[in-house]
């Protein structure tokens, strides 16, 4: 683990020395492999921890007298670019303060790459904070009236030597159950706050003002060809692998995520055309079938010739793990998709991999996901006719469903109930809360304080509004970037990667290639109901059939099946939830989640299943950083 971390007081007669710091900064390196460095400059002190493979560290210089200094973590992939404007050979951190001081804080739109940035400008006495465009290295901060504190990591904000407030934020524990994540700005404390993607934090006289750098725009679709647009769409992802080799040096030993999916397919394949020596792809497998496409990992790793790995995971593992994840993940986080991925780079780093590509943001930029389509599907009804549709299918149809009970009928009924469901309410009519009531589950003493009409799906309305776009794919992909990208699954893939001890790239991520990715027509991108369509033509030379013509799946884990059938974790569920601790809390009605349990006894789907393991995350999370002091 690595990262960047800072507190700033308003008042400078509050001075800070490096010692303040070093209790952060040794949070920030639970794997022991980093190397730590400080600066204190009077009430600011600013550290960071540097971990192999990244751009990590501190820089400092004096400008008409005044302090200037950085704290920097992640990887720039235009560095020979931005050394060229000063000088060959120039310290990159060094050079990044150097460009701050001539440019201000607009040379963050010159910055290729994947970081977390703290500047400090004792010009102004102005603390800025900043991540990456998709924030694949997040900050966390904490205002109070007399500071501002940040670290890249939960944890380095509790281990503030000053006192910060914690108090749970109670909405934070509706979104666990409700989506297994917590979005943005929210954190499990209503005092912490996560910086958006892209965005810009400005500290000055203990007034923090937020605005965005960068944004994806979907509102200028390009009039070329679609041959032509295919042409350039190779050369972007091929320009991304690029950049990132670069950096990763000749030394460095490759490996890919393969799922056998479109997505870890192209960057595999990709890759091995560009890397100087043989890469290494990992895959995992489950016992179970439904969940388990280690036969496509296998069919692609054959493809591209790549020496292939694999490791099933099992309950056992799952039971053994949950430490780790309680570790990586410092606030709450039910995607147990973690499972996988962090067992894949644990498989990559024993067989000596230091840096693992990914395909993470290929299915947002380029419409391959399930939901798109089942959209699509719903929007169809709107093709026939008004006078047609709704007094005479619509009745007839819902009547015959009534009386006869067809199955048919039944189908028909629950597709027009749903497809009738405006936009952008259709979207979240899956949600967990859609289907049970608040009510029914939250304790009256936390549905006060949450409010009543909460709504956790209330995310969704809103990037779909603020969505720079105008076709409903467009909206969709907006929306997936923001919440399934950067507030779960990059955070789920870096942490757990950390944990491994294992670098990761996602070209898909670069922001050139997303920006290019936005100007494709939704028309073009995903061509009636066929997912992907597009991106599959464009590399129908490089991918093998059966990758292009199979169903999207991807690191799923059969959590919800196991939970019933394993004697370990289903008594650990019973433990956790149903125990004394648990219903203490005050959270949840104890009637509502036997009722849950019950349920899920005899349920063939994921449904309640998914809503018990962030349930059990919930409560591990309550008993490893506020009920001891382990967790810190």
């Amino acid at each position: 683990m690595s990262g960047i971390c800072g507190i700033v007081f308003h008042e400078k007669s509050n001075l800070l020395n490096q010692a303040h710091l070093l209790p952060m900064v040794r949070t920030l390196d639970a794997s022991g492999q980093g190397e730590g460095f400080t600066i204190s400059l009077g009430p600011v002190g600013m550290g960071a921890q540097k971990f192999p493979g990244r751009l990590s560290g501190m820089a400092e210089t004096t400008l008409y007298g005044e302090p200037l200094a950085l704290a920097f973590h992640g990887s720039l992939y235009n560095l020979h670019d931005l050394c060229s404007v000063e000088k060959e050979g120039c310290d990159p951190l060094r050079q990044l303060l150097r460009l701050y001081a001539k440019e201000g804080i607009t040379f963050l739109q010159r910055l290729r790459g994947e970081f977390s940035l703290a500047i400090w400008d004792g010009r102004t006495d102005t603390l800025y904070l900043a991540t990456d465009r998709f924030r694949i290295h997040p900050l966390f901060y904490y205002q109070d009236p007399e500071k501002l504190v940040f670290a890249s990591r939960m944890k380095g904000i509790l281990d503030c030597p000053f006192p910060v407030r914690r108090t749970i934020n109670p909405r934070a524990i509706v979104d666990v159950v409700a989506s297994s994540v917590i979005p943005t700005p929210d954190t499990i404390f209503q005092e912490v706050k996560k910086l958006p993607p892209g965005y810009l934090l400005k500290y000055q006289k203990g007034e923090v003002r937020l605005e965005p750098y960068w944004e994806i725009n979907f509102l200028h679709p390009s009039t070329v060809s679609e041959p032509e647009l295919a042409r350039m769409v190779k050369i972007c992802l091929t320009d991304a692998v690029s950049v990132r080799l670069e950096v990763d040096g000749g030394s460095a030993q490759i490996g890919t995520f393969l799922s056998g999916g479109v997505d870890s397919s192209t960057v595999t394949g990709v890759l091995t055309q560009l890397a100087k020596h043989p890469i290494k792809s990992f895959s995992i497998g489950f016992e179970e079938e439904r969940f388990n496409e280690i036969h496509y990992a296998r069919i692609a790793a054959r493809a591209f010739g790549v020496e292939h790995h694999e490791y099933f995971v099992s309950p056992k593992d799952t039971y053994d793990v949950i430490p780790i994840l309680l570790q990586g993940f410092d606030e709450p986080y039910g995607n147990s998709s973690a499972i996988p991925a962090y067992f894949c780079a644990k498989m990559a780093r024993e067989h000596g991999v230091d840096v693992l590509y990914a395909g993470d943001g290929g299915d947002e930029l380029f419409a391959g996901n399930e939901r798109y389509a089942t959209q699509r599907l719903f929007d169809s009804y709107y093709n026939i006719p008004a006078w047609i549709r709704e007094p005479l299918m619509k009745p007839l149809v819902f009547a015959l469903a009534d009386g006869l009970k067809w199955d048919l009928f039944v189908k028909g009924k629950k597709y027009i109930e749903r497809a009738r469901i405006p936009y952008p309410e259709r979207l979240s009519s899956y949600g967990f809360f859609k289907i049970i009531p608040m009510t029914e589950l939250l304790e009256d003493s936390l549905l006060e304080v949450v409010g009543r009409g909460y709504d956790p799906s209330a995310p969704i309305s809103f990037y779909y509004f603020q969505a720079p776009a105008r076709s409903e794919l467009d909206r969709q992909l907006y929306i997936d970037l923001k919440l399934a990208i950067s507030d779960n699954d990059l955070f789920k893939v870096v942490r757990m990667t950390e944990a491994a001890g294992v670098t990761v790239r996602f070209p898909f991520l670069d922001h050139q290639l997303a920006e290019f990715a936005a100007t494709i027509p939704a028309h073009i991108k995903m061509q009636g109901r066929q997912l992907r369509s597009f991106f599959k033509k464009a590399y129908a030379d490089l991918l093998p059939l059966e990758i292009r013509t199979k169903k999207k799946h991807g690191f799923g884990l059969p959590i919800p099946f196991w939970l019933r059938a394993d004697r370990r974790l289903n008594e650990m569920m019973h433990d956790l939830i149903l125990s004394p601790q648990s219903i203490q809390r005050g959270y949840f009605q104890k009637k509502a989640l036997e009722g849950l349990v019950k349920s899920h006894q005899t349920d063939e789907t994921c449904f309640y299943g998914t809503a018990l393991w962030n349930l059990m995350i919930l409560e591990l999370w309550h008993r490893t950083y506020l009920d001891t002091n382990a967790g810190r």
